[in-house]
């Protein structure tokens, strides 16, 4: 029991010094941004450029970083142990409608 707690508490220690900072997820999402694949997500690329919202949140092991236009999330980004991971963020998926 003590040996688990010990190893989570190294893990811990790790994640928390190798946690990407804002400079390195917003180089992520710069990427997402510039790498559309549809004409839909160039013009959406366009305005984020113009006049897109970036949040860096700090979750001390972790790390997220949004870039919102409006009320539309368009990236998404988690990053811990100095990896950063990007999404488009579908509106499908925002809309939070089912259909029966």
């Amino acid at each position: 029991m003590f040996r688990a707690l010990i190893v989570l508490i190294i893990i811990g220690v790790a994640a928390y010094f190798t946690r990407p900072d804002e400079a390195k997820m917003r180089a992520a999402a710069d990427a997402i941004l510039q790498n559309p694949q549809t004409i839909s997500e160039g013009i959406g690329s366009v305005v984020a450029s113009l006049a897109a919202e970036r949040h860096y949140d700090n979750y001390y092991v972790a790390a997220g970083y949004s870039v919102t236009v409006g009320e539309e999330k368009m990236i998404q980004c988690w990053g811990a142990f100095t990896q950063v991971k990007c999404d488009r963020v579908s509106t499908e998926s925002q809309s939070g409608t089912t259909s029966n």
